[in-house]
């Protein structure tokens, strides 16, 4: 009897729909991996995106405070000379009510330049005629310069003007007798609508905050907040209590203390002033972007999922490449970045020494020059030079020799000297002192300390021609006299025979021309 044939079980096509539900599985998983770490990512990119936006806005932001402070500082510098060269007298008056006017009207961040004499009496002012019996004696800043003997620029807290009742930032200088004694205060304001005007250029969102304060925590000007949190200090906030001092600037994230919301900070130290830059994003305001390009997203994921049986390793595979895509474009994107850090603003200070620069050289011997001339009283240079330097960086190499020209750099900064005595970096390495009204003999005695100075720093340098074998200066001294005149060509040329001549002689010495 013959068996009867039964069909067997297709047993290939349920391998095979096995194989394909556990394809599906391993695909559905690794989708919702890869979309998972995709969404994480999304929220990574926009938080870090926003602390660059942050750190870039608030450096740019502090150039854009030194640039709105620095004209101001020298002004006040030029002025603080010219008052000094021509008195306060009565028929000098006009003469410096229409330079302060001048001044003023060539300034759009100014409202105002005012000069009071040591009892806080208004003298003259950028306004025209002065108010009557008007008095600023009681202002923190005129307290402070009576108390202090320090010649910089001083920023004190924000004010309401007494002559149009508008908030002002104060910048004020000292003035000095002939003797050091307290001769008044020259003062300028700076307009606080100046700078809620370049801050409202920049959509930060509703509650996106822009402050800058000083180093101590004083708010001088803060966005989108009232005007009575100004002079606020928040010296209790993160920014003060370990993130300044770790850094001059960076990125954080934490409460804010005016408000408790919890925002992307980015923040910057002004390099010349002691003030803070401060940039902060609402990181709720972030989420709900987030989220709603997270819903977007899911939305599409969905629809990824649903063909993803016929279509699941073409998905896959776009997916890969739209990462890519999206890493190539955030790198191409921070590469513009640097490239746009790369720009440089112009300065006064030499960015290796720290000293004035040739160009601040070049404008104070002019006017020391035209001071000496109206006064007949005689001026001083000194011309200084590195004595082997070419050895130097040939046996240490170039950055051993700007060390080298730092350290000496910093010992001319500490030699003790007069507020209106300039030292500076000529070039290469070569240094340069001006000295205004000063004699041969006290000229001669200071290029000796700076020569005996630079000496006890014991820099090494086996190739030198001193006995010590340490890195000296040689030093060209020539003095103008009140009674003779001449222009800087003839000054710089006495000063550099000089300069030769020790170099002649020896090296590490003084030469008088």
């Amino acid at each position: 009897m013959s068996e009867e044939h039964r069909p067997q079980p297709d047993v290939s096509m349920q391998s095979l729909r096995r194989l394909l539900i556990i394809f599906l599985l391993v695909i559905g998983c690794a989708v919702v991996l890869v979309n998972g770490w995709v969404v994480y990512s999304i929220w990574q990119r926009i938080v870090n995106e926003t602390q660059n936006d942050a750190h870039n806005l608030s450096q740019s932001l502090s150039r854009q405070s030194e640039d709105t402070l620095l004209p101001v500082e020298l002004t006040l510098q030029d002025l603080r000379d010219r008052i000094t060269l021509v008195g306060l007298d009565a028929e000098r008056q006009n003469y410096l009510r229409t330079l302060l006017m001048e001044r003023k009207a060539s300034l759009p961040q100014l409202h105002g330049l005012f000069v009071y004499d040591s009892a806080g009496n208004w003298v003259l002012t950028s306004q025209g005629m002065l108010n009557q019996h008007s008095n600023n004696a009681d202002r923190a800043y005129f307290k402070y310069h009576q108390q202090h003997n320090d010649p910089g620029l001083h920023i004190d807290e924000v004010i309401r003007s007494r002559s149009t009742g508008d908030l002002v930032i104060p910048l004020s200088m000292r003035l000095n007798n002939r003797d050091g004694t307290f001769r008044g205060v020259l003062l300028a304001t700076l307009r606080i609508d100046y700078f809620r005007q370049i801050f409202s250029y920049y959509n930060l969102g509703d509650k996106g905050l822009l402050a800058l304060m000083t180093h101590t925590g004083d708010i001088l000007y803060v966005r989108p907040f009232a005007d009575n949190l100004l002079n606020r200090n928040i010296a209790n906030s993160p920014l003060f209590t370990h993130l300044l001092k770790a850094s001059s600037s960076g990125t954080a994230n934490y409460k804010a203390a005016l408000d408790g919301v919890e925002r992307l900070f980015g923040y910057a130290s002004l390099k010349r002033y002691p003030l803070v830059v401060t940039v902060g994003y609402d990181k709720q305001q972030l989420v709900q972007e987030w989220l709603t390009e997270l819903v977007v997203y899911l939305t599409l994921c969905v629809l990824l999922l649903l063909v993803i049986a016929a279509l699941g390793w073409l998905l896959l595979r776009n997916i890969a490449y739209t990462i890519r895509d999206q890493k190539e474009l955030a790198q191409a994107r921070d590469r513009l970045t640097a490239m746009n850090h790369t720009l440089q603003t112009l300065a006064l200070v030499d960015s290796l020494t720290g000293l004035a620069n040739r160009r601040q050289f070049d404008l104070y011997l002019d006017r020391s020059l035209e001071r000496a001339a109206k006064l007949r009283t005689p001026l001083a240079l000194l011309m200084i030079d590195v004595d082997s330097f070419k050895r130097f960086n040939d046996t240490y190499g170039h950055l051993a020799g700007d060390e080298c020209l730092k350290y000496v750099g910093h010992a001319l900064q500490g030699i003790h000297h007069r507020p209106d005595d300039l030292f500076a970096r000529y070039g290469g390495e070569e240094f340069a002192v001006i000295l205004g009204d000063c004699g041969q003999e006290a000229a001669l005695k200071l290029a000796e300390k700076i020569r005996v100075t630079v000496a006890a720093l014991a820099i090494p340098h086996r190739n030198s021609e001193s006995e010590a074998k340490v890195v000296t200066i040689s030093i060209g001294l020539h003095v103008m006299s009140g009674d003779r005149q001449e222009d800087r060509q003839t000054l710089i040329g006495q000063a550099d025979k000089a300069l030769y001549s020790a170099k002649a002689r020896g090296r590490n010495r003084v030469e008088v021309q």
